[in-house]
């Protein structure tokens, strides 16, 4: 192998490995955790507006290695299945929506309420059975 070949060889490597990185540095935590919620709630008629909403309230009272966890975790592909960090989020984000008020109706739109606090929200249990469909008889 002569000097020519082996810097050409040397500058593809580094430059294969240098696209994830920048890919991650590009990529914003409000990006990916939107991203992260639309890929795991497709199914359902969400707000857009209001999911940008949650994730900026929701980022105020994280640190930084778990804004960087989910901006890890989108650029992986990864579902609440695989990661407990993915299923905290999009349970989060169910309960400071209005689905479980509108009985789990896949058919309305999700609205965002705000950040769900046991402690100040008045009585709202979203796995009581008062919020489940009715059963057909």
């Amino acid at each position: 192998m002569n000097r020519r070949l082996f810097l050409k060889l040397t500058g593809a490597g580094a430059a294969l490995a240098a696209l994830p990185g920048m890919g991650f540095m590009y990529t914003s935590y409000s990006k990916a955790a939107r991203g992260l919620i639309l890929q795991e709630l497709d199914y359902l008629a969400l707000d857009i507006k209001g999911v940008e909403r949650f994730v900026q309230d929701y980022a105020k009272g994280k640190s930084d290695n778990y804004l960087l966890k989910v901006r890890g975790l989108y650029l992986l592909r990864s579902s609440a299945s695989k990661s407990k960090v993915v299923e905290e989020l999009v349970k989060d984000y169910l309960l400071a929506t209005d689905f479980f008020r509108n009985r789990m109706d896949e058919s309305k739109p999700v609205m965002y309420l705000g950040l769900y606090d046991p402690y100040k929200t008045p009585c709202a249990n979203p796995f009581s059975s008062v919020y489940y469909p009715p059963l057909a008889t």
